[in-house]
C-alpha cells in the first residue's frame, strides 16, 4: 500500500489545520468498514462518512490496508475512495486524503486507474478552490500534478487556480508560480487565447505592467469567449489607469460594463477613471448603477476565475452515480 510522501501528508496537515473535526469513537474492523461500505453502495455517502470520521484513524489504515490487501474489484475500491471523501469533511481529513488516494491506485485497469484519480484530484482540489480554501486547495493540485505530472488540465487547472489565490491574496509567490506554468503552457499551444489573457494578468498583478501589454498586444484579432473578453478589458482597464492613461481606462471599463454590468471590478474601474478625469458626476452614475445590480451567487470576473472548478458538484455526483446500486431510493445526493 503507498503511501503519501511525509512532505505531502504534513502539508495536508498543515493546510486542513486541526487533525481532528471529531472525537474518536473507537477502533474499526474489516466488518464495520464493509457496513459503510454497503451503505455506501445504497447511496448513503454523508452519514457513512460522517460515522467513518468518528473512528480512529489508526484503526482505520489497518482496515484500509488489509482491505486493499483482499484484492477487491474496482467498484469497491471507488466506493471506499468516496466514503473517505466524504469523511474529510468531519475529521482526521489528511488520513483520508491518503487513504482515497491509495484505494484509487489500486484499481486494476491502468486507463479506469489513471481516468479515476484524475477526476478525484480535480474534484477535490476544485472543492477547495469555490471554497477560497487555499492551503488544502494548493496541496490538492500539487498532489494532482504529483500523480499526473504532464496532464494539460491538471497544469492549467493550478495554473488558475493560482492565479486566483495570488490575486486574492496579493501572495506574490502564487503569482509567480502561475506565471512559470501558464508560460509554459503557452509555449505548447501559443494561440490559446485564455492562456494569454492568463498570463497578462499574472504579469499586471505582479507589477510588469510592460510585460502585460507584450503578451495582450499578441491576441490580435483572436475571438474571445464573454470570460475571457472581460477578463481582457479589465485588465487593459487597470494597466490604463496605473499609466495615468485615464480615458483609455475609462473606455476600457466602459466597455466591460456593458458586456457585464454585473461585474464589480469594471464597475469599481469605470467609477475610478471618471473621478481621475474629475467627472464625479459619471461616477456617481456608474456607481449607483453597481448598487442597483440584482445579487448573484458569483460575480463574472469571479466565474471567469474559478472556470470549471464550479462544476465540482457535478464531478462528485457523477462518480458517485457510478458506484451506485442502480436503483437507490432515499439516497442523499
Amino acid at each position: 500500500m503507498r503511501f503519501f510522501p511525509v512532505s505531502v501528508v504534513l502539508a495536508l496537515a498543515t493546510a486542513f489545520g486541526s487533525p481532528s473535526l471529531a472525537p474518536a469513537q473507537g477502533r474499526i474492523d474489516a466488518g464495520g468498514y464493509q457496513e459503510l461500505l454497503n451503505e455506501v453502495r445504497g447511496g448513503l455517502f454523508i452519514s457513512s462518512g460522517r460515522v467513518l470520521a468518528g473512528f480512529d484513524p489508526d484503526s482505520v489504515e489497518r482496515v484500509v490496508r488489509d482491505f486493499i490487501a483482499s484484492a477487491p474489484g474496482a467498484r469497491e475500491l471507488k466506493m471506499a475512495a468516496l466514503l473517505h471523501t466524504e469523511a474529510m469533511a468531519h475529521g482526521y481529513p489528511e488520513t483520508h486524503v491518503e487513504l482515497a488516494r491509495n484505494l484509487l491506485k489500486a484499481i486494476p485497469d491502468p486507463d479506469d486507474r489513471d481516468d479515476w484519480i484524475r477526476r478525484w484530484w480535480l474534484a477535490l482540489a476544485f472543492s477547495y478552490q469555490v471554497q477560497l480554501s487555499v492551503g488544502p486547495g494548493v496541496v490538492a493540485f500539487e498532489g494532482a500534478l504529483e500523480d499526473m505530472p504532464g496532464d494539460r488540465d491538471v497544469r492549467r487547472a493550478f495554473a488558475a487556480a493560482l492565479w486566483m489565490f495570488g490575486k486574492q491574496r496579493e501572495e506574490p509567490t502564487y503569482l509567480t508560480r502561475a506565471g512559470v506554468m501558464l508560460q509554459q503552457l503557452l509555449e505548447e499551444t501559443p494561440d490559446d487565447p485564455d492562456l494569454r489573457i492568463r498570463f497578462a494578468g499574472v504579469l499586471l498583478d505582479l507589477g510588469r505592467s510592460e510585460d502585460a501589454i507584450f503578451v495582450l498586444d499578441q491576441l490580435g484579432d483572436a475571438r474571445l469567449r464573454s470570460g475571457p473578453r472581460l477578463a481582457q478589458l479589465l485588465i487593459r482597464g487597470e494597466i490604463a489607469l496605473g499609466a495615468g492613461e485615464f480615458a483609455a481606462a475609462e473606455a476600457a471599463f466602459a466597455e466591460a460594463v456593458r458586456r457585464s454590468r454585473r461585474s464589480p471590478a469594471a464597475v469599481a474601474g469605470l467609477v475610478a477613471a471618471r473621478l481621475s478625469q474629475g467627472d464625479g458626476e459619471g461616477a456617481a452614475e456608474a456607481a449607483g448603477a453597481l448598487l442597483a445590480r440584482p445579487q448573484t451567487s458569483w460575480e463574472p470576473e469571479w466565474r471567469y476565475w474559478l472556470g470549471p472548478a464550479l462544476d465540482y458538484p457535478g464531478m462528485f455526483e457523477a462518480m458517485k452515480n457510478e458506484v451506485r446500486e442502480p436503483a437507490e431510493e432515499g439516497s442523499e445526493r
